[in-house]
């Protein structure tokens, strides 16, 4: 039974300093506080609606299902608002949800933290004024419209203000955190337009690292002759050329806020966060400064292990061996073989519904909110423990049983497992380091790898159930259900060898439906079929030991079957006939007698070279029959 409480981290995606540095203050401060972490990501974000990313979506609605005692929205990795909305539109419907919006003012009754950008921003302006002696220095911020870059904004009015600086309206610009207004804005200065400043501070990295590259190509050289800096440290500042001057934001700080907000809200107790609200700052040559090497090769070394892991993921042909694998158990052990990819976790388990690759006669209905009451862990590893896991469990434990440990609280990562909006479960992975995970890329890949071989293997039994429910009904007869000609062909050579190599007696049993011709013209067709029909009955009772029952022609069957046969055989069929027969008459009060000639082959197989043979041997015994029965009735 779980002990601990949980907290969801629901997060746009899960690498990239900015976020991972989120996930570090929440993490830490979450241990501190003996609570366990399920962190909700997802890698598609489009205001598109498209079936895969509404399939990824669902992991957000183990939310409402399993057991989460507070939540963390990182509002500001979902730069797709409908994706954002939908995740407000889940939490609202579980009453009394305790959710804290990291990054973000309150919103719908959510109490929000938001980081000291103001402070953060200023200091880096400080620096621009105080290390390199600028005056004249232009802000480039996100839209008016977000929270974050106001601030960022006043954070540089501050500085300027603070050193006695002029703030004229030109140098304020807003723009939109991307690449256009960086664009326009190094086309204005180049031309002319803008009257060029001695330094420029961008509202993020983004916007820094494109006025760079684009004032560079317009032949305005940086920062011989204007500087340049960012903020919120995004990889490409560090690996530009030149490298581009940045900071962190205090996002660790604001992680652990967070925490200890809901802690409060869930037990009453007032905790502080466990770091300062500190920013880290990384010298680059944008302004003049040098590259900050050891940040820099610490980011490449990072940056190296994300690649290499992709590049393995590439080169060892998991997908192909997935779509290879024919059983479902073969389908996990090749993922089981690929788990080394995974660098640095510490436990995986697939968890799927229990009814994930149900055959359905309308393909149509599936699951697509939500999960099953019932769900299984399809396999789990823990070190160099690898298990095949029969053990059920309800997403309203959320956390799998066995990636939870008993003596000390645990961060894991959840990614739906899905194949466009089909439901198929999720992935549940711990790590060693649980701040630093693998990269979204390989993540995406791996997920993605799994999800389309289970998808094809849904697919290919489908279509095996499919393909034999057609011909099934290709070797039977669509009126009576007894085999038809083609299954006589498919089985009768069968039996015949079978005959043969157990040394048991082969029967072939040819019967005729009498007056068939006499009872359609007289009375129709329909009743022509019911008398069909009644004959195929009376023959069936027949067939006890594994005999095959064939409407070989209009009128004409064919029984066939090897067994220890005693002579008697031929008596007992036509007694069992004859009886089912009588009682028919006797009870249907059709205005028409159903009869059947029969005759019989009975013997050892070895002296006839094949089963056509002794068919026709029946064959010419039931119009013996036919012939005498005819003569019997007049």
């Amino acid at each position: 039974m779980k002990k601990r409480k949980t907290i969801a981290v629901i997060v746009g995606t899960t690498n990239g300093f900015f976020r991972s540095k989120c996930l570090t203050g929440i993490i830490r401060q979450a241990k501190m506080l003996d609570y366990d972490v399920a962190v909700f990501s997802v890698f598609t974000m489009w205001n598109e609606r498209t079936k895969h990313q509404l399939g990824e979506e669902n992991i957000f609605n183990l939310l409402s299902i399993g057991k989460v005692d507070g939540a963390i929205l990182v509002d500001y990795s979902f730069w797709a608002d409908v994706v954002r909305q939908k995740v407000m539109k889940i939490a609202r419907t579980v009453p009394g949800f305790n959710m804290v919006i990291f990054d973000q003012k309150g919103v719908d009754g959510f109490e929000g933290v938001v980081s000291n950008d103001r402070k953060g921003f200023s200091s880096m302006v400080d620096h621009l004024i105080e290390v390199h002696g600028f005056k004249k220095i232009y802000c480039l911020s996100g839209g008016a419209e977000f929270p974050v870059a106001v601030d960022r904004m006043n954070g540089y009015i501050d500085s300027m203000t603070r050193h006695g600086l002029e703030v004229k309206e030109e140098y304020k610009i807003f723009g939109d955190f991307w690449t256009m207004a960086a664009t326009a804005l190094a086309e204005k200065i180049a031309n002319g337009e803008v009257e060029r400043p001695e330094a420029v501070i961008c509202g993020n990295d983004k916007s820094a690292v494109t006025l760079v590259n684009e004032l560079i190509s317009r032949g305005v050289r940086v920062p011989e002759d204007m500087a340049v800096i960012g903020y919120d440290l995004g990889g490409e500042s560090i690996t530009n050329d030149p490298s581009v001057t940045t900071c962190t934001r205090p996002d660790i700080y604001t992680g652990e806020k967070c925490v200890c907000i809901l802690h409060k809200n869930i037990t009453g107790e007032d905790v502080e966060p466990v770091d300062p609200d500190e920013i880290y700052f990384v010298s680059g040559e944008s302004c003049g400064c040098h590259r900050d090497i050891a940040f820099a090769h610490r980011y490449n070394e990072i940056d190296r292990l994300e690649r290499d892991s992709e590049a393995q993921l590439r080169f060892s042909c998991m997908q192909e061996s997935l779509m290879a694998a024919e059983t479902f158990e073969e389908l996990i052990g090749i993922v089981f073989d690929h788990l080394n990819l995974v660098r640095g976790r510490a436990a995986y388990t697939l968890c799927l519904n229990k009814d994930w690759n149900l055959f359905r006669e309308d393909d149509t209905v599936y699951i697509r909110e939500g999960y099953q009451d019932e769900m299984f862990e399809a396999m789990f590893n823990s070190g160099d423990e690898n298990r095949y896991e029969t053990r059920t469990f309800s997403p309203s434990e959320l956390f799998p049983p066995s990636i939870l440990l008993d003596d000390r609280p645990v961060t894991c990562f959840f990614n739906a497992v899905h194949f466009e909006d089909r439901c198929f479960g999720y992935q549940v992975v711990r790590f060693n380091d649980e701040e630093n995970v693998f990269p979204e890329e390989f993540t995406h890949s791996w997920v993605s790898g799994i999800s389309v071989s289970l998808e094809y293997m849904r697919m290919s039994e489908r279509m095996k159930l499919m393909y034999n429910r057609a011909f099934a009904n290709s070797i039977r007869d669509a009126m009576t259900g007894l085999y038809n000609r083609q299954g006589y062909e498919l089985y009768s050579e069968e039996i015949f060898r079978l005959a043969k190599e157990r040394k048991t007696k082969l029967l072939v049993v040819v019967a005729d439906l009498d007056d068939l011709k006499k009872i359609n013209d007289t009375y129709g067709h329909e009743e022509g079929d019911n008398a069909i029909t009644v004959a195929a009955r009376a023959l069936q009772t027949c067939c006890g030991n594994g005999e095959y029952c064939v409407r070989s022609g209009g009128d004409e069957f064919i029984i066939f079957g090897t067994y220890d046969y005693d002579n008697a055989i031929p008596v007992f069929y036509r007694s069992r006939i004859d009886g089912y027969l009588a009682r028919y008459n006797a009870a249907s009060q059709k205005p028409y007698h159903v009869g059947m000639s029969t005759g019989f082959f009975i013997d050892y197989a070895d002296s006839y070279e094949d089963i056509d043979r002794c068919l026709k041997i029946a064959d010419e015994r039931m119009y013996a029959n036919k012939t005498a029965r005819k003569k019997g009735r007049k």
